[in-house]
C-alpha cells in the first residue's frame, strides 16, 4: 500500500470523524437548547398568536370604539391639551399622540409637575372634533394589554424583555443546529416522507422533521426580529446618552433648567411637519422629559407610504419660537428595531397575511411540543449487566 493510498484513507477518515462529531454537538445543541426555551416558547407562541388579531380584538372587546362619523374639523391642539387639563387638574403634559389612522382621536399624556418619563403617565383620550373625554380603559389593563407586556418582558421590565431574548437566542441556536442534523438524519429518504408503520415515536420524529424545515425560514425570522426587539429597551437608552445628550449640549438654552414654552403647540407641529414635506407628525413631547431638552420639544414624524410609515425623523423644536433646530434620522439601531416589529407580529398586512402568520405560529407551537415530547418518550436503553463466570 502505497504512501498516497494511506494519506488518502487518513483523510476520509479524518473527514468522517468530523461529520460524527459536528453531529454530535449539533444534536446536543438542538436538544438542550429546545429543552430550555420550551416553556418560555410555548407562551410566547400562544400570546403572539393573540396579538396578531389585537386591532380586531380589542374592536370586539369594545376597548377600540368606532368615533361617530362627522364632517365636523378636528379643533386645535392648544384645546385638546386645555380639556385634557380640565380633566386631570394638577398635571402637566408630557406628550401628545396622534393616530394617523384614526385623526379624530388624540390622546394626551399628562403625569405629575415634576416627571421626566411616561412611568405612571394618565392618558387622556379625546375626541378632536368635539374636545370631549373618551372612555376608553387604560391599554395596560386590557386583555391584548396584558398579552404584550407578558410577551415583551414578562412582567418584569427590562430584565424580563432581554430574559425574552435570551430565550429567542435560544431558538436560533436550536433551529442552526437543526439544519446541521437535518442531513444526515434524512439522507436516503424522500423529503417529506413519513413513516408510519414503523411506530408512532419515528412517526413523530419525521413530522417535527417535515414541519421544521418548513417552517425554518419564518421561525428564524421571528426569533431574530425578536431578539432585535428585546434589545430596544437598550438600543432606546443608548440614544438618548448618545444622540439625544448630543442635541441637548448643542442647542439647549443658555438658562440652564428653563422650560418656558412661548411657542404654541400647533405652531410646534406645523413647523415640524413643514420641515419634511409630506411626513406628519405622530408624536409630540413636551420639554424638559428624559426625551427631550429642557427648551425643546420632540417631534417624531412618520413618512408618508410604504416602510416610512414604520419609520422615524426625529424633529427638534425650540419651544420659545418652534424654529426648527435639527431634523434628525434614527440610528441603525433603532431602525432595526422598528422594522422588527412589523415583521415580527405580522400586523401590517389584511387578513391574509394574518392567518398565514398564525398558521405558522401554531406549526412552530406543534414541533416545540412535539420535540418536548419525542426527548421524554425516548427509549432507553437497558444496560445488561455482566454475570461473573462460575468458577469451575
Amino acid at each position: 500500500m502505497t504512501t498516497e493510498t494511506l494519506t488518502a484513507r487518513g483523510r476520509v477518515h479524518a473527514s468522517r470523524f468530523a461529520v460524527s462529531r459536528t453531529f454530535r454537538v449539533g444534536l446536543w445543541l438542538h436538544r438542550w437548547c429546545g429543552l430550555v426555551a420550551t416553556p418560555f416558547f410555548l407562551v410566547l407562541c400562544l400570546t403572539g398568536t393573540i396579538l396578531i388579531f389585537h386591532e380586531e380584538i380589542d374592536e370586539w372587546t369594545g376597548v377600540d370604539l368606532p368615533v361617530e362619523a362627522s364632517e365636523r374639523p378636528v379643533r386645535p391642539l392648544a384645546d385638546l391639551v386645555a380639556a385634557a387639563h380640565s380633566a386631570e387638574p394638577g398635571k402637566r403634559v408630557i406628550a401628545i399622540n396622534l393616530d394617523g389612522d384614526h385623526p379624530e382621536r388624540v390622546t394626551v399624556n399628562l403625569g405629575s409637575p415634576g416627571a421626566r418619563t411616561f412611568a405612571g403617565a394618565i392618558p387622556v383620550t379625546l375626541d378632536a372634533r368635539y374636545g370631549t373625554r373618551l372612555s376608553r380603559p387604560d391599554p395596560r389593563s386590557t386583555v391584548t394589554g396584558f398579552m404584550l407586556t407578558l410577551h415583551a418582558n414578562w412582567f418584569l421590565g427590562l430584565p424580563g424583555q432581554l430574559a425574552g431574548g435570551i430565550v429567542a437566542l435560544l431558538v436560533v441556536v436550536c433551529l442552526l443546529s437543526g439544519v446541521v442534523i437535518y442531513g444526515p438524519y434524512v439522507r436516503g429518504l424522500a423529503f417529506g416522507a413519513i413513516r408510519r408503520m414503523r411506530g408512532e415515536p419515528l412517526r413523530q420524529r419525521d413530522l417535527h422533521t417535515l414541519i421544521g424545515v418548513a417552517t425554518l425560514g419564518w421561525t428564524l425570522l421571528v426569533s431574530v426580529t425578536g431578539i432585535a426587539l428585546a434589545l430596544g429597551g437598550l438600543a432606546l437608552m443608548t440614544w438618548q446618552t448618545t444622540e439625544l445628550r448630543r442635541l441637548a449640549t448643542t442647542y439647549e438654552s443658555a438658562v440652564p433648567g428653563s422650560t418656558s414654552t412661548s411657542a404654541s403647540i400647533d405652531t410646534v407641529r406645523a413647523s415640524a411637519e413643514a420641515a419634511r414635506a409630506g411626513w406628519r407628525a405622530t408624536l409630540l413631547i413636551y420639554p424638559g422629559t428624559a426625551f427631550s431638552t429642557d427648551t425643546h420639544f420632540t417631534v417624531l414624524l412618520a413618512g408618508p407610504t410604504g416602510l416610512q410609515k414604520r419609520l422615524f425623523e426625529i424633529a427638534l423644536v425650540d419651544a420659545r419660537d418652534a424654529h426648527v433646530s435639527e431634523v434628525a434620522t434614527l440610528p441603525w439601531y433603532l431602525t432595526a428595531v422598528r422594522i422588527s416589529q412589523p415583521l415580527h407580529f405580522g400586523d401590517y398586512g389584511s387578513w391574509p397575511l394574518k392567518l398565514l402568520w398564525c398558521l405558522l405560529a401554531w406549526s412552530t407551537l406543534f414541533i416545540t411540543g412535539n420535540g418536548a415530547w419525542l426527548w421524554w418518550t425516548r427509549k432507553r436503553p437497558r444496560r445488561v449487566r455482566a454475570t461473573p463466570k462460575s468458577v469451575v
